[in-house]
């Protein structure tokens, strides 16, 4: 096997643009996980229970959305 073979080929460098523009990492996916699973659970256990997991699936999402809505409006 040839030296130059085994050389992992240079990764490109981010300029200072490209960094700015990526989205900071967010809680929002993982409490719309948690949301389902709450109104899927109170399908077996209390309605309420799913009431519970709509409100959270909302707010996961209204969350989610107006920080990428934040984001998009900063770059442009």
């Amino acid at each position: 096997m040839n030296h130059a073979d085994t050389q992992e080929s240079p990764e490109p460098e981010n300029t200072e643009q490209e960094i700015e523009q990526e989205l900071e990492p967010t809680y929002s996916p993982a409490a719309l996980a948690m949301g389902i699973t709450f109104m899927l659970w109170g399908i077996l256990t209390h309605w309420s229970m799913s009431l519970i997991g709509v409100a959270v699936i909302v707010g996961a999402l209204w969350s989610w959305m107006n920080e990428i809505r934040s984001s998009w409006s900063e770059t442009h």
